[in-house]
């Protein structure tokens, strides 16, 4: 058994995966993982910066991977960032180790600048909400539920600023697996963005594009995708070089 690790974007849940989860093939077991404050865990604290988010989701996989099975990571948007910076961890770690990190619509790391140069406890929640809307990590029917609406706003400070430490701490992270970068036609994203995840890996990069935008994969791009990533994950392992 293969096992498809989940990881999501900024202000978002598992609930990001549940039509590509379905798609997958039965012979990969997926594991959505969920940062605290949300969904299964939304009575935890939320986490604030990347070294806890890697941790968490680092000893999350080492208790739900067996030694008997192969890993892979997809990561999408926030996530994918989290992925790089979770693969390598495990490999200091010494197992399991991730074969191949699919780096989900976001621009290479070492391209990327802080969201918020000052952190998010200093701006408003208007300037959150356009940071947000920016990279369709909200659902703006959220926002006519008052308590809703503020939780929403608490958690995407609280990814935000994961973003940013990562970029601050992590961005030139390099990891043994293979990268293989997935992204949507109409994502803001292109090659001058995304090639570069080509230097966080010692292997050769490898290039998916699918229908829609940023979150393709809620939509038009779930089908290619899924078929996508059982093709990749059923493939040998690449010798690292």
């Amino acid at each position: 058994m293969t096992v498809l690790a989940l990881f999501h974007h900024a202000g978002g849940s598992a609930a990001v995966f549940r039509r590509l989860t379905r798609l997958l093939p039965d012979d990969i077991r997926p594991v959505v993982a969920e940062l605290p404050g949300r969904g299964r865990r939304w009575r935890e604290p939320a986490l604030r910066t990347a070294e806890e988010a890697v941790r968490d989701l680092t000893d999350l996989l080492a208790a739900e991977v067996g030694t008997d099975e192969e890993l892979s990571i997809f990561g999408h948007s926030m996530g994918a960032y989290l992925g790089l910076a979770v693969a390598a961890a495990l490999e200091r770690r010494g197992g399991p180790r991730c074969q191949v990190l699919f780096a989900s619509a976001n621009l290479a790391p070492q391209l990327a600048t802080p969201l918020f140069a000052d952190g998010t406890a200093k701006a408003s929640d208007e300037e959150v909400l356009t940071c947000a809307a920016r990279y369709e990590a909200l659902d703006a029917r959220l926002l006519g539920h008052p308590h809703i609406a503020d939780r929403a706003v608490a958690l995407l400070r609280s990814d935000f600023d994961i973003c940013d430490s990562f970029v601050r701490t992590l961005s030139r992270t390099v990891t043994e697996s293979r990268v293989v970068v997935c992204r949507g036609q109409q994502d803001a994203f292109g090659d001058e963005h995304t090639d570069p995840w080509q230097w966080r890996s010692v292997q050769p990069l490898t290039t998916l594009t699918f229908p829609g935008g940023h979150l393709y994969l809620e939509t038009a791009g779930a089908e290619p995708l899924a078929a996508a990533i059982a093709s990749v994950m059923s493939e040998p392992a690449q010798s690292r070089t």
